[in-house]
Order: structure tokens, then C-alpha cells, then sequence
């Protein structure tokens, strides 16, 4: 077997049939498998699944994560390869044929990695590139501790199996309900290992989820705004980010400072980002919160004191200053936020 496509899945039904018709239109010479883990579904994603089973081996698992969920189907592997994708994303051409050839050409590499487009929940495309100038090249392990994490989209990367069994896979410190960086952690790892090659070609439709601070609002609404616990438990969704700065620094030492206070800022700015939407619905109280966490992270931030500050005040007051303030001003301290996800240079 020359390739495994390990496809971790949760509450996907809307997309994951797609995802594996995008898979099975591809061709290597050696064969693929598909491994779908179910990462304890509640809708209906295992019956979708079930429509492809002459063609895929289903784990089922209680959800634990999608690092545990990519680990069951990367220990359940048989190919020499193993290439990841999301069970909302999809492969637009014969990414296995042209990674496979690049892996087989260069025996020193250890992942071969495409540029991919980024689609809105319609389809669309809201970014051609995922990959920008500047980082369209074969990185080195610097330049991936150098800052923000490399432009790798999980679906446009096929990786040696002996390699990611070296490492022991994803770390399982990232949990099923914290958001982002066990990817990040899992390239730097995996670079570690060995070069990387990069094929300058768009070859996965990369989905973009819906803004992480939508998520958050339509989920305080749904909580107790004045229990200390549930607050915990929606600060804990943005916790990802520091347990990247913590292995980042754990693994690489004084080389993994950059990468891990990106991850601290990205943190900070998720949680402002969230206190931007509740103010902009009215809900002050849960602005001040977030802005409290975000400046446990990021302590000399002057502008979270400002919109702390703002928060504080009584609504006719704030109301009655509001227009005498510039629009940009305005919008900075009550919102509604710009998207993180148009942030990602932070």
C-alpha cells in the first residue's frame, strides 16, 4: 500500500461526502486506502460515512480530539505514506500522484507539501492562495520557529508513516475542546526529521469554519453569564494556542520563544476578539471577562485596558460619547471585531 488518507471526522454530514469523493478521484500507482475516524458524531455524519464503506475502513471512537482521532487512523495505517485531510475539505487534482512522485524522487524529504485555496461554507472562493509570497518555498526549521506558523494546510501535506510514527504523532495535550496548534506543533516536529519539499500548485479547497468569534457569541448567549465555571469553559475553547507556546518552548527551548509568543498573542487576540462581539450584542458584562483573560496573556496591551475602560462605562454614557468618537475609533471599542481570520498576520 502506497498511501493512507487518514480523514478525521465530527459532526461533518454536511460536507464529508464530498470530502471522500474528492479522495476517491484520485490516482497512485501502489493504491491508497481511506481511513475515516469518527470522532463520537452526534448527527448524522457515521450513515454518510456508511455510504462508502466498500471503500473505507470506519474507526469509531468517543470524542476525544481531532490530534487523538488523526492518531487512530495514522496507528491503523498501512501505507508508506500517510497524507491527512480535514471532512470538510476536499482535493481539487492528483495531489497523491504528484506528492508520491516527489517523496519517491527525494529520500531525504519527509513531507512534501502543495499550496491549497481557501472556500466560504457556499463554496467560493475567498482566498486562491493559501500559500503567500515569501513563504512559496521549501522552509527550513528556522524560518518555521521564525513567527507565525508556516502557511500548511493539514490537506495539502502527505508525510512518511515512519516519520510520524518517530514522533509519536500529534501530541494529545490538545483536547477535543481547544481550538488550534496541534497542527502547527505536529510540522515543526515532522521538519525536524527532515526537508520538506513544496509544490507550488493549488491542490486542496480548504474550508473555512464559521469565525471562531460567531461561534463564541452564538455559545454565550447559550451559558450562564455570570458563572465563573462556564466562562472557564468557553476560555478553555481558546487554550490550544498555549499549549503550542508550552511544547514549543518544552521541545525547542530559546528556538521555540517566536512561535510561542505568537501563539500567546493569538490567544489574547481571540479572546478581545470575542469581548468585540459581545459588545456589539449589548452584553458588556461578558466583554469585560474576555478582556480580563485577554490581558492575563498579554498584561501590556494598552488598547484591551481602553476597551476594558469602555465596557465599564454605563450605556447612556457610552452611548452619548460614541458618535463623537471616529468611526474607526468606534468600532475598535465596541465592535462588531474585524475577522480573526483576516488577522492572521498578528
Amino acid at each position: 500500500m502506497k498511501v493512507s488518507v487518514v480523514i478525521p471526522t465530527h459532526n461533518d454530514e454536511g460536507t464529508i461526502a464530498q470530502t471522500l469523493e474528492s479522495v476517491f478521484a484520485q490516482q497512485v500507482e501502489g493504491g491508497f486506502e481511506v481511513i475515516v475516524v469518527n470522532d463520537g458524531s452526534t448527527d448524522g455524519t457515521r450513515a454518510v460515512v456508511e455510504k462508502f464503506d466498500a471503500r473505507t475502513r470506519v474507526i469509531d471512537q468517543k470524542n476525544r480530539g481531532v490530534a487523538a482521532a488523526r492518531n487512530a487512523g495514522i496507528s491503523a495505517a498501512a501505507g508508506e505514506y500517510i497524507a491527512l485531510l480535514d471532512a470538510d475539505d476536499t482535493w481539487t487534482g492528483q495531489i497523491l500522484q504528484k506528492t508520491v512522485a516527489l517523496l519517491d524522487k527525494n529520500p531525504q524529504c519527509v513531507a512534501v507539501f502543495s499550496d491549497g485555496m481557501e472556500v466560504d461554507g457556499a463554496g467560493g472562493v475567498v482566498n486562491p492562495n493559501y500559500v503567500e509570497p515569501g513563504c512559496d518555498h521549501s522552509p527550513t526549521l528556522d524560518e518555521m520557529l521564525g513567527g507565525r506558523p508556516w502557511p500548511i494546510l493539514v490537506g495539502s501535506i502527505v508525510i512518511r508513516r515512519d516519520t510520524l510514527r518517530a514522533i509519536g504523532g500529534f501530541c494529545e495535550d490538545f483536547k477535543a475542546e481547544q481550538w488550534g496548534g496541534e497542527d502547527t506543533y505536529l510540522f515543526l516536529l515532522v521538519r525536524e526529521r527532515g526537508q520538506f519539499v513544496y509544490l507550488p500548485e493549488v491542490l486542496v479547497r480548504h474550508r473555512r469554519r464559521e469565525f471562531r468569534a460567531h461561534y463564541a457569541s452564538r455559545l454565550h448567549r447559550r451559558i450562564e453569564i455570570n458563572s465563573a465555571e462556564s466562562f472557564s469553559n468557553l476560555e478553555r475553547r481558546f487554550a490550544g494556542h498555549l499549549v503550542l507556546a508550552r511544547l514549543a518552548r518544552e521541545h525547542f527551548g530559546a528556538r521555540g520563544n517566536k512561535i510561542a509568543e505568537w501563539a500567546i498573542d493569538r490567544t489574547a487576540n481571540e479572546l478581545v476578539t470575542v469581548g468585540l462581539m459581545a459588545m456589539h450584542d449589548g452584553n458588556p458584562g461578558f466583554a469585560r471577562r474576555c478582556y480580563r483573560a485577554s490581558i492575563r496573556y498579554r498584561p501590556r496591551m494598552l488598547k484591551t485596558y481602553l476597551r476594558f475602560a469602555w465596557a465599564m462605562l454605563p450605556a447612556k454614557i457610552s452611548q452619548a460619547l460614541s458618535p463623537m468618537l471616529a468611526p474607526g475609533m468606534r468600532r475598535s471599542l465596541s465592535g462588531p471585531p474585524f475577522s480573526i481570520m483576516q488577522d492572521r498576520a498578528q
